[in-house]
């Protein structure tokens, strides 16, 4: 009765070849696939008295061609279906995966993040929107900054620059915040001829209380006039963000300087690193002038956007600045680097291939930690214990694509992304956040082009947190990235105090609900984990990431909650429809068992 099985004949032995991923297998607890309930279709459709089947399995990996050989037999029915279903289970328990076996306590490889690791970076052309003024703060913004405070236990710190640092320009007279001129010939997306007056740092006051901050200072401008104008705006600044200031940043990006027509083609590191350093000890003097408390403060540095080495596009190379001497003031707090995971308008760009894809996670942040290590390397006196974080990054650059950066799987890469940057003790993470950015965790205003709203990255953005949940600031952290990870799942742990405390679950399986007006061909396949938990864990309270699918852009839910802003501002707010308080136990083995959904990511609270 279907047309995607042949004809049988019932004299002579046939073969049925059932094609990939195919909807009316099924598969068992332990995510085997198995052709048996199929050959029980088939005997009631064909009349035959018996079955055998040949079935190609490999491990969990989902379903694969299989063949089923049906055939006259005078032994009954009952006999052959018993026969057929113990060679099932013994083919299944003969290749069950083995249960992935948790620590007790961390292992010394563990990374250990800073407080508020998950934290964002916001463009200074958008500063004004997302946080408002004294006189209108925006309270979407407000609220969706407390959400990540409230579950990671530290808000998130506020780093203010990106491109258009280096294009805004200081005037003191300037009654408005911020003035900007869009030149589509040059950007759409940010105004490329900016100047900022001294209500602008006012926005710096808006968020919640104990919010950090970090400001970026115009380093691309190369008039003397405008760095005279920019050195004077550090009073103003220092003055608006007061002890809430974390760091300050000279300059977004300086190997893109030749490329973005700020420096000459033969602009070299040891003409930066010479810049930087008179640049910084400017700044520095005129916060101590103005705000003598805050005059050791240092600085976020060198927020190269490569990773060396230099290159027609990249024509600076991170290690090289600081074999030049770019810390010899002794003046660097982070060590910051950015990163994307590709370029928008890049040809070959796909949700699975480029961000739903551990592998590729793996490799693109092994790019960062080379780079680290190189730097560490060189001694030149830094201080070891310096920490290196990515300062700004996001899913795609050039703000990010539609259909990709703004779905659902790009939360379930930002989920796996930046709990693997913490495995790795790349301390923190500042996503990168503008208005109207096709990657943006959230729209803070409404506009001709985007609509206010939380987005679905954000929903990520509030796993990671809760995996980096801490009860107590003086509380030790640990997150430990499994050997048992692949392409298309990861795992993770986290232990605090040295105890065994979170599981976390990432699949990256596509599953594109969008397809064909939100209609698939076949179930959402769920795979089927087991784990083995110490001795003294008892289960644990499941939280769950979903959404119909990857490519959802509305519908998702963090633990059964929605955050969307027309709900309540961005609050937490339960939805009826979405299963929450959920709990899972371990068995008399300390075997503890879960199933997750493709497109989906869990959190379990562990009792240990």
């Amino acid at each position: 009765n279907s047309a995607n099985y042949p004809t049988f004949s019932a004299s002579t032995p046939a073969t049925l070849h059932i094609p990939s991923a195919d909807p009316r297998t099924i598969r068992d607890a332990y995510g085997q696939t198995h052709a048996l309930s199929i050959a029980i279709q088939a005997l009631g459709f064909f009349s035959v008295t018996g079955v055998s089947y040949i079935s190609s399995l490999d491990g969990r990996s989902g379903i694969h061609n299989q063949t089923i050989k049906m055939f006259l037999n005078t032994r009954s029915l009952f006999v052959w279906c018993l026969a057929a279903l113990l060679e099932a289970e013994a083919a299944s328990v003969s290749s069950k995966p083995k249960s992935i076996v948790l620590s007790e306590s961390a292992p010394s490889n563990a990374g250990i993040p800073l407080d508020s690791f998950v934290s964002y970076s916001f463009e200074l052309s958008s500063w004004p929107d997302f946080a408002g003024n004294l006189s209108h703060p925006n309270k979407f913004s407000y609220n969706l900054l407390n959400n990540i405070g409230n579950l990671q236990g530290s808000l998130p710190i506020a780093r203010v620059g990106g491109n258009t640092q280096d294009i805004a320009i200081f005037d003191a007279s300037q009654k408005t915040g911020l003035l900007g001129i869009v030149r589509p010939n040059i950007s759409s997306d940010y105004p490329t001829i900016i100047t900022i007056g001294p209500s602008f740092f006012e926005s710096y006051k808006t968020m919640p209380k104990g919010t950090k901050y970090s400001h970026g200072f115009n380093l691309g401008a190369n008039s003397s006039a405008a760095r005279t104008a920019t050195f004077a705006s550090a009073a103003y600044a220092c003055k608006a963000i007061g002890s809430d200031l974390a760091y300050w940043e000279y300059g977004n990006e300086p190997d893109l300087f030749v490329s973005s027509g700020y420096r000459p083609h033969n602009y070299t590191e040891a003409e930066y690193v010479e810049e930087w350093l008179n640049g910084t000890t400017a700044i520095s003097s005129a916060v101590k002038a103005a705000c003598p408390s805050l005059a050791n403060r240092k600085f976020m540095a060198p927020s190269f956007a490569g990773v060396g080495p230099a290159n027609d596009f990249f024509t600076l190379d991170p290690v090289l600045a600081w074999k030049n001497g770019l810390d010899q003031n002794d003046n660097i707090g982070l060590i910051s680097s950015h990163n994307y995971m590709g370029v928008s308008t890049s040809p070959g760009i796909t949700l699975q291939g480029t961000l739903m894809n551990h592998t590729n996670v793996v490799a693109k942040a092994g790019d960062q930690l080379r780079e680290w290590a190189a730097i560490k390397a060189l001694g030149n006196g830094l201080d070891p214990d310096v920490p290196f974080i990515l300062g700004e990054h996001n899913s795609l650059a050039r703000q990010g694509r539609p259909g990709l950066s703004n779905s659902f799987g790009a939360a379930l890469w930002g989920v796996d992304w930046n709990v693997y940057l913490a495995s790795q003790n790349i301390s923190r993470s500042h996503m990168h956040q503008g208005t109207n950015y096709r990657y943006q965790s959230w729209q803070p205003i409404q506009t001709n082009l985007t609509t206010i709203g939380t987005k679905p990255p954000y929903y990520g953005n509030l796993a990671v947190a809760a995996m980096m949940a801490k009860p107590h600031p003086s509380s030790l952290l640990k997150i430990t990235h499994l050997p048992a990870s692949s392409a298309n799942n990861s795992f993770y742990t986290a232990h605090v105090d040295n105890t065994l405390t979170r599981l976390l679950i990432v699949d990256l399986h596509t599953y594109n609900t969008t397809v064909n007006n939100y209609t698939t061909s076949f179930p959402r396949p769920v795979e089927s984990h087991t784990f083995q938990l110490p001795a003294c864990c008892r289960g644990g309270a499941v939280h769950r990431l979903v959404a119909n699918g990857s490519d959802a852009v509305t519908g998702i839910t963090w633990d059964g909650n929605s955050y969307n802003y027309e709900l309540a501002e961005g609050k937490p707010v339960r939805q009826g429809n979405v299963t929450c308080g959920e709990r899972v136990k371990v068995d008399r083995k300390g075997v503890m068992r879960l199933d997750v959904e493709w497109s989906s990511a869990v959190v379990v609270t562990l009792d240990c």
